[in-house]
């Protein structure tokens, strides 16, 4: 069995669902993961600009915390478990 990546246009999202969702019916396609986390860009820009004031502000963080942070947004944002 093939495995591959899409990227949808979101107004296109609905009708490729109902699509996939059809050939899963019929067993031609399997689900593996059922997740979509998407972060906009807006939403990036925030974070970071959040970031930087701290940074200026003199606020860091141990490296022992910036590692289990990181681990957590690799998880979270990304699906990815770190070891």
């Amino acid at each position: 069995m093939q495995t591959i990546s899409l990227k949808v246009e979101e107004a296109f999202f609905p009708h490729f669902r109902a699509l996939i969702e059809s050939l899963i019916k019929d067993k031609k396609v399997e689900i593996i993961e059922d997740t979509i986390n998407i972060s906009s860009i807006e939403e990036v820009r925030k974070r970071v600009l959040a970031s930087e004031q701290r940074i200026e502000k003199g606020e860091f963080v141990s490296q022992e915390n910036y590692t289990t942070q990181m681990k957590d947004f690799f998880e979270s944002e990304l699906g990815i478990a770190q070891r």
